[in-house]
């Protein structure tokens, strides 16, 4: 179905959460078939997505219903998590190794049999998971869900079916924009590692709200999802490199090996948080929101 900035939202809504759902099924039989690792990392997003599309468009169905659907792409969600993780963990510490001598080097080549272990099982868990679920089942009751938004007896929201998706869109932004607006000045702030992890979340649910109501942007689309990822990505990365740092710090290595490999994964956090503050002076995000509202 075509829709444009005139559409209504209840229409707009079944539209492009079906679009939404159809996408997530798409990657979870693939998913199923594969395991990829790149194959589970999309999964994975696009059910974040979804699941973002139903908070988006929550006005314009019953709050029942939304809890509903919100439950049935989390579980999915979940399962998923755990080998992600994973599969992160090997990317980086085999990439170490590559350069990595001496203690050091055995070090993480005993992390990373583990971990390769780890994914095996996590692997087999994750089959498991997937199997128990009925992926016809749960996409007949999403798809029930989304083809009855609330028309004549609206949620308590108060915001009117009827009222153009360009005019609930700009509002909808705003809101996911403010709460990334909120947490940048302490994340500014380079030990504060709690609040980089809260503005990745939030950077992430806009960059989710953006992609789903891109229609609306036009030639500004591709730009802004840039300008969103190249932030959701360097953020993403220092919160990898975290969680890596505490792997390491809970191995009980000897101190002169656990130093030799924190010092690397300090150096690149470092890195990283340079090219966030880049980020920050070159494209900040009120100059982004900006433009998200001139191009609707």
């Amino acid at each position: 179905m075509r829709i444009s900035g005139h559409t209504p939202l209840w229409i707009a809504a079944r539209a492009l959460l079906a679009g939404r759902v159809d996408d997530f099924f798409d990657r979870w039989r693939r998913a199923a078939e594969t395991f990829d690792p790149e194959d589970i990392h999309d999964l994975r997003v696009s059910s974040r997505r979804l699941r973002e599309g139903f908070l988006l468009f929550a006005a314009a169905y019953r709050p029942e219903s939304v809890r509903r659907a919100a439950r049935g792409v989390r579980s999915v969600t979940r399962l998923l998590g755990a080998l992600r993780n994973t599969d992160e963990a090997l990317v980086f510490f085999r990439h170490m190794a590559e350069t990595a001598e001496g203690g050091a080097g055995r070090h993480l080549a005993r992390i990373i049999a583990r971990y390769e272990d780890l994914r095996r099982e996590q692997r087999r868990q994750l089959r498991r998971g997937l199997g128990d679920l009925d992926p016809r089942r749960t996409r007949e009751a999403l798809a029930r869900i989304v083809a009855c938004p609330t028309l004549f007896s609206p949620p308590p929201s108060g915001i009117d079916p009827f009222t153009t998706i360009a005019v609930f869109a700009a509002e909808r932004l705003r809101e996911r924009l403010d709460d990334v607006l909120a947490l940048v000045p302490d994340a500014c702030r380079e030990p504060d590692v709690e609040a980089q992890h809260r503005l990745r979340i939030a950077v992430k649910h806009y960059r989710y709200r953006l992609e789903i109501l891109s229609f609306l942007l036009g030639d500004c689309s591709g730009p802004l999802h840039a300008a969103i990822k190249a932030y959701q990505d360097v953020l993403g990365t220092m919160h990898d490199l975290d969680v890596f740092a505490g792997i390491v710090r809970h191995e009980g290595l000897p101190s002169a090996d656990e130093c030799v490999i924190l010092n690397h994964i300090t150096g690149e956090r470092r890195r990283r948080f340079a090219l966030f503050a880049g980020l920050l002076a070159e494209t900040p995000f009120e100059a982004i929101g900006e433009q998200v509202r001139r191009a609707l």
